[in-house]
């Protein structure tokens, strides 16, 4: 690519996760990091490779640069979109300068509101590339309002996790439209954005971080996620300081460090979350492992208002495998909820015989046994045809570190806990909505219990069954005290019906 020399289109992409998002051509491409990340650069660079790339118009040409001969031209209109006006000027538009000074081309706009800078250069081929950039912010108007007047190429979203869902949702409505169709139309269209981690609960979380690859390509988005800022592999640190990243742990508090440093979805300032070890980016499975049936299955339950289960395996290797979730909503009774797990081990364990449902103990209390009265686990197991026994222990601490022992390990150089993407809720608890609460008027105390949260009733069930799975038995030693399995309470098998035994 020739131009002006002035304009700086000589790039390389700051690592391997950049030059797949450059590559990529999904209608929606999206790319994710840590702040200093050279995100910005790469999706600047990436709209001006696709100008270039664009289908000549088959009626607008110019003359080329000796005058002699009259070239095709590209044409490519692309409308960048921030937050506020001060952000836009501050940041965007600071780095769209580095590569391309106001000098060059023709440009016009005012500190603080709207701006337009066209450039227009030539290419070896024999051909123009005609680029035209909007620059605008959505500040405290209605998105619609800003947004309307726009019939661009694509979209280029700078900060996604501070745009709100409508800025996305107009954006797809509204890319396309230039070229005119007259003159052969744009030959790609779509959406770029690059993003921070985002907020735990937000649209960009839910709709495109908890999703599968799958799910994403099947509405025609590609997420590209860099490593945190101090993982192996962290991309851009040639062009950063030495001490870039050190010199903000030290100031940063841990809620703003794990989204802006470790580029890990994060929370607000009301909590943070109870395995600060769990990375999404390490111990999320690319895909759903079906499970190993001829090793035990182990079910975890939570009892409750909204009773949840967990199942999962561990394999002779040590390493634990979570392969899916069954979460319900409020009022749901044991007997549902035993018809419930019962279908849900017939539709995605149909193979595995060797089941063990492992439960909270306080579940094998509260009924009035002498009167005949059948408690919680009794009638789960009646109605799903698994035995049930008491977790070991119901202490907090000791489950939770159940969990983080594993995800903390790693086993033949693989980690030794790995999470299947079906977990919907296990993941967004893991990822912080599974959180110790903040406690009211300081800085940064949380107190030792952890929220009843949606997706808390999944994680104590996981809970459960990974200390009866083997993990509360490295912890106890660790801690010097002596491992003792409770035996004290009994373990109910399919043969037991306690209906029958009441007389219906």
């Amino acid at each position: 690519m020739s131009a002006a020399p002035h304009i700086r289109l000589g790039w390389k992409a700051p690592g391997p996760v950049a030059d797949r998002f450059m590559q990529d051509r999904s209608r929606v491409s999206i790319i994710n990091g840590p702040v200093g990340s050279g995100k910005t650069t790469a999706a600047i660079m990436k709209a001006v490779y696709l100008a270039s790339t664009q289908r000549p118009s088959t009626r607008d040409k110019q003359a080329s640069p000796d005058g002699q001969e009259m070239w095709p031209v590209r044409k490519f209109k692309l409308c960048v979109v921030r937050d506020t006006y001060r952000q836009l000027w501050r940041s965007t538009m600071a780095s769209w300068f580095k590569r391309f000074p106001q000098t060059i081309g023709t440009f016009n706009g005012a500190v603080n509101a709207p701006a337009v800078h066209i450039l227009t250069f030539a290419l070896p081929d024999r051909t123009w590339v005609r680029l035209h950039v909007d620059f605008v912010a959505i500040g405290d108007q209605a998105v619609e309002d800003v947004m309307r007047g726009y019939e661009p190429t694509a979209f280029y979203l700078n900060e996604m996790d501070l745009l709100s869902p409508d800025v996305f949702q107009q954006a797809s409505t509204r890319v396309g439209r230039f070229p005119d169709m007259e003159e052969g139309g744009p030959s790609w269209a779509g959406i770029l954005g690059d993003c921070n981690a985002p907020v735990i609960d937000s649209y960009l979380y839910d709709q495109m971080f908890l999703a599968t690859p799958e799910e994403l390509r099947s509405k025609g988005i590609a997420l590209f996620r860099q490593p945190g800022a101090l993982q192996p592999g962290a991309e851009n640190l040639a062009n950063l300081p030495p001490d870039y990243y050190a010199g903000q742990l030290g100031v940063l508090e841990e809620w703003m460090a794990r989204r802006m440093v470790h580029n890990l979805p994060g929370f607000d300032r009301s909590g943070k979350p109870v395995y600060g070890e769990f990375n999404d980016l390490v111990h999320l499975a690319p895909d759903n492992h079906p499970g190993v049936p001829p090793l035990p299955l182990i079910v975890g339950l939570d009892a409750g208002g909204s009773p949840a289960a967990t199942f999962k395996q561990r394999l002779p290797s040590g390493k634990w495998l979570v392969l899916s979730e069954l979460v319900t909503s409020q009022g749901t009774g044991a007997r549902r909820f035993g018809d419930m797990l019962a279908q849900k081990l017939r539709t995605r364990f149909p193979q595995h015989a060797a089941i063990t449902g492992i439960c909270d103990p306080s579940a094998l209390y509260g009924a009035d046994k002498t009167a005949g009265e059948k408690d919680w686990s009794q009638i789960v197991a009646a109605q799903s045809g698994i035995p049930i026994s008491p977790a070991p222990t119901n202490d907090p601490t000791s489950r939770w570190e159940a969990v983080r022992r594993p995800l903390s390990l790693l086993i033949d150089g693989l980690p030794a806990f790995q999470l299947n993407p079906e977990c919907r809720v296990l993941r967004a608890g893991f990822n912080a909505g599974y959180r110790f609460q903040k406690v009211q008027g300081t800085a940064a105390r949380y107190s030792e219990k952890a929220d009843k949260t949606a997706e808390s009733h999944p994680h104590d069930a996981l809970q459960y069954g990974m200390s009866w799975g083997g993990e509360d038995v490295a912890i106890r030693q660790r801690r010097g005290a002596e491992h003792a399995r409770a035996t004290s309470l009994p373990a109910y098998s399919p043969a037991y019906d306690p209906y029958a035994q009441a007389g219906g």
